[in-house]
């Protein structure tokens, strides 16, 4: 779950880059006053997506199936039960099956919000780690490689951001991203290099995968947060670098 920080990314395919950039390649141009707007950003979106499964140069985008995070930190602590897991090399795959159902735009003169509802059959996220736990006295460490399969995931992109002037130009600050998954199934396997505490590791694997759903809603948060600070600065690489007008142009 905590990789899907690499979906605000997509947020590019929205925003786009003019100048040298044909930005007409990679995702549909959609006026904001028009009475069709949802319908026009759910066809932009699913062209964005096709476009950046195999990354964009033009855009200094990389590939988003597989994404490649260096890294990620958790530092968990709940009554008796304290853990510390760093995870590297993370590779996420499953963006190129997702599908656009829906998306919802206010782009007015003093704010703009946007919302988009997806889904996607799986989402495999593999990395190497190293964690330590701690449960009353007993304590474990333990450092391999995981493996993580979530199946039919529901999700929903939503961004709120300001308009700013900048010279004669008006642009668009995104200050918050927000996304809950909705994940229907998850299993997960550990395999630990530390052989003093392998049965321990295996029993820990057993447990997270008959109670993955308490767990998940347990570290949710953390991954949350994760989600709004990248989703907040790539987005803003490029709404504060294109005009208002070119990403969301008016006809009136």
């Amino acid at each position: 779950m905590f990789l899907f920080k690499n979906l605000p990314i997509l947020l590019i395919v929205l925003s786009g880059c003019y100048g040298a950039v044909d930005i007409q390649k990679y995702l549909k141009v959609c006026d904001r006053n028009a009475l069709d707007l949802n319908d026009c950003m759910v066809d932009a979106v699913r062209k964005g997506i096709k476009a950046m499964v195999p990354g964009i140069p033009d855009l200094g985008v990389p590939p988003i199936d597989p994404y490649i995070q260096k890294d990620f930190k958790v530092d968990y602590k709940n009554n008796q039960i304290a853990a510390k897991l760093s995870m590297r090399n993370i590779n996420v795959q499953g963006m190129n099956e997702a599908s656009v159902h829906d998306a919802r735009v206010r782009a007015d003169d003093d704010k703009f919000h946007l919302e988009v509802d997806l889904s996607t059959p799986q989402v495999i996220v593999s990395a190497e780690y190293y964690g330590e736990g701690q449960f009353n006295a007993l304590k474990i460490v333990a450092e391999g490689t995981f493996n993580t399969t979530m199946t039919d995931l529901v999700f929903t992109w939503k961004l709120d951001g300001i308009p700013v002037k900048n010279g004669s130009d008006t642009f668009i600050r995104i200050k918050e991203f927000y996304m809950r998954p909705d994940v229907g199934n998850m299993y997960t396997y550990f395999a630990n290099d530390n052989l003093e505490s392998k049965e321990l590791t295996d029993l820990g694997t057993r447990f997270a995968n008959d109670n993955w759903r308490t767990l998940y809603r347990e570290f949710l948060p953390y991954a949350q947060a994760n989600w709004n600070k990248i989703g907040v600065k790539i987005a803003n690489k490029i709404f504060l670098k294109v005009p208002y007008d070119q990403l969301f142009p008016s006809s009136s």
